[in-house]
């Protein structure tokens, strides 16, 4: 790692965006604990990252691991609880789409929409290419629009 890596105000900066990058895969209850667990991760391997770049790629692999991880030991998926700072946004019928999407896909479109990153982050944070979150974010937003577009047929349309 670079010289003069300041593990814990990299902690503190960041902690906040990753328990809500946790919590938009596995819900609330399980997010701090899984975000915790990454920087646990993180920590034990920083002499094998070159920079702080490198470690924030490490760190939001590592998490979606975990949340994956978390997701496949429940006996059944129930449905996560929602950040806070999305509650009172999203409608009940957009919660219910978005749990739908595959935990890649919440993580695509948190990151997208309520993060606001932009794909090269997005990119980064998956290891994949700029292209990859492009299409990726695209077919998570069809998805979403088909779901919805189900939810207001069945609910008689407006």
């Amino acid at each position: 790692m670079e010289e003069g890596f300041d593990f814990e105000a990299y902690l503190e900066a960041g902690a906040g965006k990753l328990t809500g990058y946790c919590a938009a895969i596995v819900g609330s209850a399980d997010a701090e604990d899984a975000a915790q667990e990454a920087y646990l991760r993180l920590w034990r391997n920083l002499d094998r990252l070159p920079n702080e770049a490198a470690a924030n790629s490490f760190l939001y692999k590592t998490a979606y691991r975990i949340c994956v991880d978390l997701l496949r030991s429940r006996k059944w998926f129930r449905e996560p609880d929602r950040p806070p700072a999305q509650s009172d946004a999203l409608s009940d019928g957009m919660t219910a789409a978005l749990l739908k999407l595959s935990p890649a896909d919440r993580a695509v479109v948190y990151s997208r929409v309520v993060e606001e990153e932009d794909y090269r982050e997005i990119a980064a944070r998956f290891g994949k290419s700029e292209v990859w979150a492009r299409k990726r974010f695209s077919l998570a937003r069809k998805k979403l629009r088909q779901e919805l577009e189900k939810e207001e047929k069945h609910n008689g349309g407006l």
